[in-house]
């Protein structure tokens, strides 16, 4: 069967009568809202409507209660990053004698040219394999599962004594990613260079929440030792300065998810007549009354 050529014309007579549809259909809604209920009901009905679909002013308020009064608070919940497997570790070992010390490290093409990115920093680094293990020059295999950079450093530069004099060994994690989802102004995965980022410190490189950010049930999934976690975090609460959960972790998901409202404002036709026939009812009812 022949397809046929369907015109511009055409298309745009078909959404006018769509439209015209809609419209008749919202006249005919409003006819049996009007015999169906008094004034008085529509009136209260609109109102109802108006205030479930309003965002109060202690929903967008964070650290409520009372916030501790000294100037310098002790940080009871510093963050303590452990090395997993399959993250990417970057490892620079120097000693007074260079040439001794070269074998001890990778190189690249772009790091003799001094241009660097995160992108070939990470593939000229360490993976750790699922035991959580790397194969180092000279040392052969080292185990770094569990271990804080810290300690990484304290034992590959025990290791390296016996090779060369007065050692020093630089660690940094490469693949120390936060991911922000739902309710911010801009939602990503952001790479974290100093490895200390606190849950407020990603929110604001999502560029903060939106108005409609349930900003109490924050669901914050992190995996470590094989293992996911799902926990939530009440940013309304001050007492969440103290939580373990302030500071995040390699590989943290952040979903912020929306308040009730945000059901109201879905982008479709249906959605955005509500708040408007709501509106016509009200004022309708209103001066139906007054003529009363």
């Amino acid at each position: 069967m022949p397809l046929r050529h369907i015109s511009g014309e055409a298309v745009q007579g078909k959404e006018k009568k769509f439209m015209l549809r809609e419209k008749v259909d919202h006249y005919t809604l409003c006819r049996i809202l009007f015999k169906r209920f008094s004034p008085e009901q529509l009136l209260l009905l609109a109102v109802f409507v108006l205030l479930n679909s309003c965002v109060s002013y202690n929903q967008l308020l964070n650290y409520q209660g009372e916030v501790p009064n000294p100037e310098h608070i002790e940080i009871k919940n510093p963050p303590d990053i452990r090395i997993q497997p399959n993250d990417i570790v970057s490892i620079k070992v120097h000693s007074s004698d260079v040439e001794t010390a070269a074998p001890f490290n990778l190189s690249s093409p772009e790091e003799s040219s001094g241009f660097l990115n995160v992108e070939s920093m990470q593939l000229n680094g360490y993976m750790l394999d699922r035991e959580g293990a790397i194969d180092f020059p000279i040392l052969g295999r080292l185990v770094l599962q569990g271990l804080s950079i810290t300690e990484a450093k304290e034992m590959i530069n025990e290791k390296l004594k016996q090779h060369l004099k007065d050692p020093v060994v630089n660690i940094r994690l490469l693949n120390f990613t936060v991911s922000v989802t739902g309710e911010v102004q801009n939602p990503g995965t952001f790479t974290i260079i100093n490895e200390r980022i606190s849950l407020p410190d990603a929110l604001a490189l999502a560029g903060d929440l939106t108005g409609h950010a349930n900003r109490s049930n924050i669901l914050l999934v992190r995996e470590s030792n094989g293992e996911r976690a799902l926990h939530r975090v009440n940013l309304q609460s001050a007492e969440f300065f103290q939580s373990e959960l302030y500071y995040l972790k390699q590989n943290d998901l952040i979903y912020v998810e929306p308040i009730r409202a945000k059901a109201g404002e879905v982008d479709d036709q249906t959605s955005k007549t509500v708040p408007i026939i709501g509106v016509a009812v009200s004022l309708m009812a209103v001066i139906i009354a007054l003529v009363n």
